[in-house]
């Protein structure tokens, strides 16, 4: 006899919770949640505070990563989030000096999802930003279920990647280059003529100036003689 076999059914958010943004923030910040969230981004999250005040940043869960210590902002919204609400997030993240910011929403724009790729790359490595679409299944009518899919997270492999080439640049900047050793100078034709002139006369016959020269030496030898 074949076994029966549940329908799985993929629901929308606004069944459960219609238009109510803070209720879905409350539903994000429940412990059990935040855990089923932080596993998918593979970090341990628990509830850090009351739930961020709506006029402060709607939908905004603040948490803590436990095993970093670090505060972790959580943004959620049911339909898809928006850009005036992830600069409000940075801001609030950057007063709290948090180091992971995290959107939740029924879907990822790709001009969010490009933005938060863009700002892991050029941030620092304790600094991270990951984008989940959340899903809702039900099997018949059974209680929905949530799945967290991933859809943005830094890549640590281009990061250490990066980090080893700079590395390697500062390293071989760091070393000396070979300085080539000088060549010899040629000598230069006017010194050369100045000590051909400086050098003393032959002795004997020659031209009218070396004659004299010879002359004057030959009667002053003569008188120290014969004095």
């Amino acid at each position: 006899m074949a076994k029966p076999v549940g329908k799985l059914k993929k629901i929308n958010l606004n069944e459960v919770w219609g238009n109510e943004v803070d209720g879905f923030a409350s539903w994000l910040q429940q412990e059990e949640i935040l855990e089923m969230l932080g596993e998918s981004l593979e970090l341990t999250l628990k509830i850090a505070g009351e739930e961020i005040p709506l006029d402060t940043l709607a939908g905004g869960v603040l948490a803590k990563d436990v095993t970093r210590g670090h505060y972790v902002i959580v943004l959620g919204h049911m339909d898809e989030i928006n850009p005036e609400s992830l600069g409000k997030m940075i801001m609030y993240a950057a007063g709290l000096e948090a180091k992971a910011i995290i959107c939740v929403g029924q879907e990822i724009t790709a001009a969010i999802r490009q933005s938060l790729d863009w700002l892991n790359m050029v941030s620092r490595d304790d600094v991270n930003f990951y984008a989940t679409e959340l899903e809702l299944w039900r099997i018949d009518d059974s209680v929905p279920a949530p799945n967290f899919n991933v859809v943005c997270q830094p890549n640590m492999w281009a990061r250490q990647l990066k980090n080893g080439q700079d590395e390697t640049e500062s390293t071989s900047e760091a070393v000396p280059k070979d300085i080539p050793e000088p060549k010899p100078k040629k000598e230069e034709p006017v010194k050369a003529a100045k000590e051909k002139v400086s050098a003393p006369p032959p002795q004997g016959k020659g031209g009218g100036g070396s004659k004299d020269g010879v002359s004057v030496r030959q009667n002053f030898v003569y008188t120290k003689t014969f004095s």
